[in-house]
């Protein structure tokens, strides 16, 4: 739980993929961006639209941003590529409070809220539509 000193009452942070945070997962769906959500929040970011958690395939897809660590050298697959990635749901809080701006300058933010992230660790399986057959189903070491 973390504090909301706006609302002064406690703030409960909810699972995007429902495992819980922290939890090590394996996740199935298609990479999106921007140009699917129709949002300039989601410019320049690795989206992917989950349709499989687990063995379990999801009723609607649930939408999440993807990071990886630097030094993992993971290399996102392209738009429209489907794969099947190893990782846990974390998250941060972004965006500035309101009444920050009281004191500094008003820019173009987003207000201050949590947004899930899933940091992937491992590819376990990757489609890439545009290529042939013998390399749609690269399967990286873990």
């Amino acid at each position: 739980m973390a504090q909301s000193k706006d609302a002064g009452k406690a703030l409960t942070l909810k699972s995007v993929l429902g495992a819980g945070f922290g939890e090590i997962i394996e996740i199935e769906g298609k990479m999106i961006d921007d140009s699917d959500t129709r949002t300039r929040a989601h410019l320049g970011k690795k989206l992917m639209s989950v349709t499989t958690i687990g063995d379990k395939e999801l009723e609607n897809p649930v939408m999440i941003e993807l990071q990886a660590f630097s030094f993992s050298k993971f290399k996102f697959p392209e738009h429209g590529a489907t794969m099947r990635i190893r990782g846990y749901e974390t998250g941060t809080f972004v965006g500035i409070p309101q009444r920050a701006f009281e004191d500094i300058p008003q820019v173009a933010t987003t207000d201050y809220h949590f947004e899930s992230h899933f940091q992937v660790i491992a590819l376990l399986a990757k489609n890439n539509p545009e290529q042939t057959d013998a390399a749609e189903h690269e399967i990286a070491p873990n």
